[in-house]
Order: C-alpha cells, then structure tokens, then sequence
C-alpha cells in the first residue's frame, strides 16, 4: 500500500514532536488505516473516501510547545480557534500548506460526547488504543457511511480483549454505564452498523459474520454493565432533551 501525502505528513509530525519531548496519537480514519493492516484493504470495496485531513489527540499541558511545531511547518491556526481557546476549549485546528485540515484534541475528544485521554496515551505506538478508536466512532450523533466503513475494518480486524491488539470491552462497557447519552447513541450506532452489513455485498460472508458477531457481543456487554445512579436519572428523561452536544463543523 502506498502511503498517502497525509499518512506521510501525520508521521513526520509525530517524529518531529517525539523528538521534541511531546505526544501526538493519531486517532479517526487514518489511525484506523494504520492499526487494521488485515482489513484496511476493504476500504476501497467499500467506497469509503480516501482520509484528506488528520486528527491527533495530545496532553493540553505540552499545547504550547504543540503550537510552535505546527507553526515551523507553515501552519496556520484556524481564526475560530484563537477565540474558543479563551473560553477553554482544549482544541487546535490547522489548515496546512497542502490545504488539509488538522485538528488536535487536547486531554479530550469533545464532540457528540465526550472521551477522556487522561494518562492513556503513552507507550510507543502512533495511535490511540483500539478501545479509545472504536469510542471515537461510536460517539458520533449523525454518523455516515464512512464512519461505518471504519468500524467495519476495525471490527473485521480486532476482538475483544486486554492485549494492545484486542478492544478492551471492558472500559467501553464502563463507559457507557455511567453515560445514558453516549449509551443510546452507541445502541443506535451498532443497529446502524448491523444494518449496513446487508447491504455491504463486497464483503466476504466470513468477514461479515465477525462484524456483525462482535458488534452484537459489544451491544450484549453494554447493556448488562451496571448502571450509576447518574445513568439511571438521565435515563427517566430519555429522548426527551437533547442527549448529545450539536458540535458544529470547522470549515478550512
């Protein structure tokens, strides 16, 4: 597989701030490319649009030094983004010299819900953990035939366990039981899945039937985790008030 101009850009980044002392991980489709390398090929049976941006979570405490390298590489900040920051919004997008947008979480990716990256991005790798990868795809409100395909490959590539190759469905079971929003959107989200797997004909049975077993073991996990008191309560309310925040698209 030949590397795109992006998947090329987001490692030189990632050496230049490793060399630096800081940590950027990769995280959405490009981190799914790179960790699924027994499935990324169904990306183009699929259709799903080749990744044109790169998205990094990183430590809010090195954001400065963050700052600095994306300026030396001819950066520029997004206007938006010198305003939020006095509001603290942990969030940095860049337009590059390419015309790809970056983005990096700091501390958190807050979008439809929330994920915290609290001390979970050390170690060696490029990408966050295959449990924090599938969350960030869970989460989305209005998620699309891409954000599909993506849990197709990596769904297709990984299981369950506690091994840095397997999803660790126990702290996304965890997860969903202290949140009934990020929970009924995830639900909704894996009948979504389970769904685009009829009409995925350009996968093979064998891959559709993994899929679809383990989309079926996570939703099974989710629902029998106990539930906090906090899920309970907001549960009473249901769909009633909105359940997930409506975080706007940055235009480039």
């Amino acid at each position: 597989m030949i590397p795109s101009p992006v998947s090329v850009e987001a490692e030189i980044l990632q050496d230049e701030a490793a060399r630096l002392g800081m940590t950027l991980r990769l995280i959405g489709s490009l981190a799914v490319s790179l960790r699924c390398e027994s499935t990324r090929h169904l990306a183009q049976s699929l259709g799903r649009r080749v990744p044109r941006d790169i998205d990094f979570v990183a430590y809010s405490s090195q954001s400065e030094p963050i700052e600095r390298l994306f300026e030396s590489r001819g950066y520029v900040l997004h206007p938006a983004v010198r305003h939020s920051r006095e509001w603290g919004v942990k969030r940095l997008i860049y337009t590059g010299t390419a015309g790809h947008k970056v983005d990096v979480f700091l501390d958190e990716l807050v979008m439809a819900h929330t994920i915290p990256f609290a001390g979970r991005l050390g170690g060696d790798g490029r990408t966050v953990c295959l449990a924090d990868l599938l969350l960030s795809k869970l989460q989305i409100h209005r998620i699309t035939e891409n954000d599909l395909i993506d849990m197709v490959i990596l769904l297709g590539a990984a299981g369950f366990g506690p091994d840095e190759d397997e999803i660790d469905l126990a702290y996304i079971a965890g997860i969903m039981g202290a949140d009934w929003g990020f929970h009924h959107t995830t639900l909704a989200n894996l009948g979504k899945l389970d769904e685009a797997l009829e009409r995925y004909t350009a996968l093979s049975p064998e891959v559709a039937a993994t899929v679809r077993a383990r989309t079926r073991e996570l939703a099974e996990a989710i629902e029998a985790v106990p539930k906090t008191t906090r899920w309970r309560l907001r549960a009473r309310i249901g769909t009633r008030v909105p359940w997930y925040e409506d975080v706007e698209e940055v235009d480039q």
